[in-house]
């Protein structure tokens, strides 16, 4: 099923388009329905309707490495790699060409935190921010945009402990192999109750939420191995579904990143009065830019000096648009604002706005391209830039794929 959904190899009746629960608001519900779905035909093969999927939270210093038990037959796959094993700790961030492998485990779990703040707080305010864009059944319905959180730590930790001697990293790095790990659902179980956590932290109503999302449907097999039919609405509450997650420690809710060791108002007077870089329009000439080298680029905001009333009703967002990548490669590149010192770049600081990270798929329409969005008033604030006109945007690749890679351009928005 998972690689059915997610490679695009499955082709729709009456439609030209092929169909992917990436990159869009289908990827939490869909991946709950899954594992709903396996759990109750697991619990029916071994004769206990009470069994249960644990999750792995990574997301969390104790639970940062792989999980014991996953390093043991039935649970064991030989298509990982090797130099992540336990006590390894897991990068969420992972980019298998430059990161440091040699850096220590407390300073890895401390970037880890910071990453996992940016990508469930600061960065995913608003509801495509963190769930993906709105798919609908329209020409003009049809999107392309990951949500924080399915760009990384998803993408990442696929990437992370799929094997390094595979070219796609297969099992785990790969969507159409993915699910042959057995680790595979304790990575989409703790994906599934961060969803929930999300969901308590900014207060969202998911049962008030788009009708259209709300009615959308899919097929699976139950444990009988009939065909049911279930929407969106059937898996917003996780009891009806027979399960709930143990409560954890969130430590990442309290690593807020800090600005660069330069306080924020002499990095602002030095990014003004700078000369020694390149600074691109906004606006990219018709064919894209390349990324075969960082860029920076300056973004203009139409709503500067903003009162906290505004900000409250609308999120400040950083759009990377037009974003075109071969779809057989990995690719990674990440964003940062008003960045000074280019030599101290990484989640840690609160110059990061986050990350762009493709897993190869399958059968997919090698035209579509995606967009990448942020939001960023939170960390507007913390550089005190949030009265500026304009910001100073660089984009860094972390995949020699990047000199394949090209967007359209660089604009802020504003989401209710």
């Amino acid at each position: 099923m998972h690689c059915l959904f997610c490679t695009g190899a499955y082709d729709q009746p009456h439609s030209h388009r092929p169909v992917d629960i990436h990159h869009k608001w289908f990827f939490f519900p869909w991946h709950r329905m899954l594992l709903h779905f396996h759990e109750r035909i697991v619990g029916s093969l071994i004769g206990d309707d009470t069994f249960a999927l644990p999750f792995w939270n990574w997301d969390s210093p104790d639970g940062m490495a792989m999980p014991e038990w996953y390093m043991h037959s039935p649970f064991f796959d030989d298509q990982r790699d090797v130099s992540h094993f336990p006590p390894k700790v897991s990068d969420l961030n992972y980019d298998y060409q430059k990161t440091d492998e040699n850096m220590e485990n407390k300073e890895r779990m401390h970037l880890n935190l910071a990453f996992m703040y940016n990508q469930m707080v600061s960065a995913a305010k608003k509801p495509e921010l963190f769930m993906g864009c709105p798919y609908k059944n329209s020409e003009e319905g049809v999107c392309d945009g990951s949500g924080t959180l399915e760009t990384a730590p998803h993408n990442t930790m696929h990437t992370w402990v799929g094997s390094n001697f595979n070219v796609r990293r297969e099992d785990m790095g790969a969507f159409y192999s993915a699910a042959r790990d057995p680790s595979f659902y304790a990575h989409h179980s703790n994906l599934d109750r961060l969803w929930e956590v999300w969901t308590q932290i900014h207060k969202v109503v998911l049962q008030k939420f788009d009708s259209d999302w709300l009615n959308s449907s899919f097929y699976f097999h139950d444990e009988n191995s009939q065909l049911v039919r279930i929407k969106v609405r059937d898996v917003l509450d996780t009891t009806k579904l027979r399960y709930v997650y143990v409560e954890v420690d969130l430590p990442w809710l309290n690593t807020r990143p800090k600005p660069n060791s330069i306080p924020s108002k002499i990095a602002n007077h030095a990014l003004k009065i700078r000369e020694n870089i390149t600074v691109l329009s906004a606006e990219i000439e018709p064919g894209g830019q390349n990324l075969n080298s960082s860029i920076t680029v300056r973004v203009s905001s139409s709503k500067f000096n903003r009162r906290k009333v505004e900000k409250d009703v609308e999120e400040e967002v950083l759009v990377v648009h037009g974003i075109a990548v071969r779809i057989d490669e990995y690719v990674k590149f990440d964003v940062y604002i008003n960045v000074v010192n280019e030599s101290k770049m990484g989640p840690g600081f609160r110059e990061f706005a986050g990350t762009f990270v493709h897993i190869p798929h399958g059968k997919m329409d090698g035209d579509q391209k995606t967009n990448l969005k942020f939001g960023i008033s939170e960390l507007l604030e913390d550089l005190e830039a949030d009265r500026d006109e304009s910001i100073l945007v660089t984009l860094l690749p972390r995949t020699k794929s990047c000199t394949n890679t090209t967007i359209d351009g660089i604009r802020i928005e504003y989401m209710r």
